[in-house]
């Protein structure tokens, strides 16, 4: 599964579905539509075809948003995603180092591991 963007710390915002049409000229400060949230200190991960937002809970890592992606552009830092559902998404990395977190450490890329050694 080919691993497109993955940012840690995250800083995002989400506008709701058809508020958009050009996706690049959203961004993380100025205005926005109305129905835009904005979230920070989460891991936000493309990978495969999906888009996963991860927030740390008491109980750990905990996935807040996960679809389909339809659209990615990306410059510099910044990634611009449209969902299958419409909503757009603009993520940048935070400045804040993001210590104390469990998301550092969580894994999206599944449990398994890989050896070149043939098993016992």
């Amino acid at each position: 599964m080919k691993k497109y963007m993955d940012v840690f710390p995250a800083i995002l915002k989400i506008a709701p579905p058809g508020s958009i049409t050009d996706i690049n000229s959203f961004t993380l400060r100025g205005d926005a539509p109305k129905g835009t949230r904005r979230l920070d200190r989460c891991r936000a991960v493309y990978m495969g075809e999906t888009l996963r937002v991860v927030v740390d809970s008491p109980e750990g890592p905990k996935m807040v948003f996960q679809e389909k992606v339809f659209e990615h552009l990306s410059e510099k830092k910044t990634h611009w995603i449209r969902t299958e559902s419409g909503k757009v998404f603009v993520i940048e990395k935070d400045n804040n180092c993001g210590c104390g977190s469990r998301l550092r450490s969580w894994n999206p890329y599944g449990n398994h591991i890989y050896s070149n050694q043939e098993p016992e």
